[in-house]
């Protein structure tokens, strides 16, 4: 039973950082209510992080001409996820995926130094991030 409970955190965790590339706010939102339930909130920003990192490289590639296939080679990911990168990064333009990234760079700081708690940073970020400003 606990192999399926891991499995559902892990589609659940996936499902989140969808939401987040989907800039579905409000799913986004319940999903993280959901895992910090569950998690600690250290895997959940890392795979926001990993989520972010490969949304900007691949509006990188798709601003340079690139195609699906060209996002799964040079990211070194399967296919299915080059597509559904690709769809994600569509919902923004490279400057706020940097401005995003900086702020996913400051907000680590942040944590790290005491300056804020990580559950409270992770729903900052969601909320500000899956707002119609970006």
């Amino acid at each position: 039973m606990q192999a399926l409970t891991a499995a559902a955190g892990q589609a659940d965790i996936f499902a989140m950082v969808d939401a987040l590339g989907n800039q579905d706010g409000k799913q986004a939102m319940r999903l993280l209510q959901r895992l910090m339930e569950e998690q600690d909130y250290q895997s959940l920003f890392g795979m926001i992080v990993r989520q972010f990192r490969l949304l900007l490289q691949t509006r990188e590639v798709i601003d340079g001409g690139g195609r699906e296939s060209d996002v799964a080679r040079l990211l070194g990911v399967h296919p299915f996820v080059a597509s559904k990168m690709t769809s994600q990064a569509r919902h923004f333009t490279l400057p706020v995926l940097e401005t995003v990234y900086q702020r996913l760079l400051d907000i680590d700081e942040a944590i790290k130094t005491g300056q804020i708690e990580g559950e409270v940073a992770l729903d900052i970020f969601v909320a500000g991030t899956t707002s119609r400003a970006g």
